[in-house]
């Protein structure tokens, strides 16, 4: 009988304890982009970002679809599928195909830290791994980035200025491969990326608000 009470007196905390637990809210929001080289639509880029407490899940999609000097024609394709826990990458699924070739990147967490494994092999980052995460600008203040098309961790000096008519905060990435300038509203809302690009020109994204949640109001 007093181990039946006592099972009985468990199950009603256990239920108790549940029915107290606050639900983890979640958070949706989507970015897209037009894509430009220098004053020509090219093609887009777009994010889906998925919140839940410090779970961050972010898709992206880029797809560029242009001729360089009218002559040769370029298709690039570029899927990403990233988690971030706690402000760190804890994994990575990339796969980027461009002129016939197929990339492909994938990271995970180890006991050694977030294991990257390219084309030419594998290696181990220690710490709070990060990469090119342009929609969140705390999340780009780091010594390294994690490149998610080469699987390249990359040294970056960050430099920001906020330009107090507009509001808007200007931020540079000068990496080893090429600069990216990036643009904020004054809430840390990403408007725009512009980068020189190795083949010739300059890429630029431009925000399409229309494109928007309404429920996300950013």
């Amino acid at each position: 009988m007093i181990r039946t009470l006592t099972g009985v007196l468990l199950l009603l905390l256990i239920q108790s304890s549940s029915a107290l637990e606050t639900p983890i809210e979640t958070v949706e929001k989507n970015l897209d982009f037009k894509v430009f080289i220098n004053d020509r639509e090219v093609g887009s880029h777009k994010f889906r970002l998925l919140q839940q407490g410090e779970n961050l899940q972010v898709s992206s999609t880029m797809h560029l679809d242009f001729k360089v000097l009218m002559i040769k024609k370029i298709k690039y394709l570029h899927q990403a599928e990233e988690v971030w826990q706690g402000g760190c990458l804890v994994s990575l699924k990339s796969q980027t195909q461009k002129q016939g070739k197929t990339i492909t990147v994938n990271a995970t967490s180890g006991a050694n830290g977030l294991v990257v494994t390219n084309a030419e092999g594998s290696q181990a980052i220690d710490g709070c791994a990060r990469g090119f995460a342009y929609w969140n600008p705390q999340l780009l203040e780091a010594d390294f980035l994690l490149n998610a098309e080469s699987g390249q961790y990359l040294p970056v000096e960050i430099s920001s200025s906020l330009s107090e008519q507009s509001n808007i905060t200007h931020m540079l990435i000068a990496g080893p491969e090429a600069d990216v300038r990036l643009q904020y509203d004054a809430a840390g809302n990403w408007l725009s990326l512009e980068s020189k690009l190795q083949i010739g020109g300059l890429i630029r994204y431009q925000r399409i608000f229309e494109a928007l949640s309404p429920h996300t109001g950013h």
